[in-house]
């Protein structure tokens, strides 16, 4: 009877620990789809094409007077994984032999590129500009931090390549598009392929990115962040083939031999000047150089126009 009761007992706390380890796996699975969704599908629900022009609006920019201007024209490019990336195409000149693909940041689309794109057009460049994935006419509703947009910027320099016939590719990319630039960097498409690389106040990292939100969020500060991010990781791994690691783009800097040119807002409260000269320091590009604007958030282009193409050209055309 005592072994009998032993076993009993044995077999009770057992399946208690099963039980528990189950409901833990299940809340670890919740936790991480909430957190995986959170960011995948960020823009869920949100006009990005309306944010655009409402932020041309606040910057000044006449984006009627630009359109009457320059007459882009509408492409439809796929990328690798079969992707459906919107286009416009702008030609500064028949005898133009230079392109910059402009890569936009986190919530608008391709449209809000245009203060940077009447800069390089005024200095002879042809412009590509694009919604990223998860934005504006993007077939693709997921944001990754540029790990898997940076496939779509591959098919847009092949354009440029290929049908354009341009001499000189150069990447250019604000805020998130930033890191898709800088992601696209270290692979070796871009090394055959581009010839100089900006990015303009890069995010650096999206688990930092997650951890800042999350920490203003009500009630997080009782529960352990490492444990949510952990959950988050190891959904994305599962459910999306992406990690943390993937877009984390200060650190794979390390693997950038692409000619860099970084951009550093000094008043940028989103990607903070201190991590970006750190992400600089990363880049291990031979040529790399980095300058400093006296603005916020991307917005040396908007308040410094002149200033900024300049270095920008000076760098780029050497």
């Amino acid at each position: 009877m005592k072994r009998k009761g032993k076993k009993i007992i044995i077999t009770v706390v057992v399946s208690i620990a099963i039980l528990v380890a189950i409901i833990g796996i299940g809340m670890s699975l919740v936790v991480g789809k909430m957190v995986a969704e959170g960011l995948l599908y960020q823009n869920e629900g949100n006009d990005t094409k309306q944010n655009s022009i409402k932020q041309l609006e606040v910057w000044g920019f006449d984006l009627k007077g630009f359109q009457e201007e320059y007459k882009g024209e509408e492409i439809v490019l796929e990328a690798a994984d079969g992707v459906s990336v919107p286009v416009t195409y702008y030609e500064a000149g028949a005898e133009s032999e230079e392109t910059v693909i402009l890569v936009h940041g986190a919530g608008g689309d391709r449209v809000c590129m245009a203060p940077l794109a009447k800069l390089y057009l005024e200095q002879g460049w042809n412009v590509l500009t694009f919604d990223q994935r998860g934005h504006g006419d993007n077939s693709s509703d997921k944001v990754s931090f540029g790990y898997f947009e940076a496939r779509d910027v591959e098919c847009l320099v092949d354009y440029a390549r290929q049908e354009l016939r341009a001499e000189k590719v150069v990447v250019h990319g604000q805020s998130m598009g930033g890191a898709t630039t800088g992601l696209y960097a270290t692979t070796q498409h871009a090394r055959e392929n581009v010839d100089a690389v900006v990015l303009d106040s890069p995010v650096d990292s999206m688990e930092r990115m997650f951890r800042g939100v999350f920490s203003e969020m009500e009630g997080s500060e009782d529960i352990p962040t490492d444990y949510v991010v952990a959950c988050g990781d190891l959904y994305l791994k599962l459910f999306y083939g992406l990690s943390f690691a993937d877009a984390e783009t200060i650190d794979k800097m390390k693997a950038n031999q692409v000619k860099t040119l970084v951009i550093v807002s000094e008043q940028d409260d989103i990607c903070f000047p201190e991590i970006m000269k750190e992400l600089y320091g990363n880049v291990a590009a031979d040529e790399k150089k980095m300058i400093t604007m006296a603005s916020k958030h991307i917005e040396g282009a908007i308040d410094y126009p002149d200033e900024y193409i300049q270095q920008v050209m000076d760098f780029i055309e050497e």
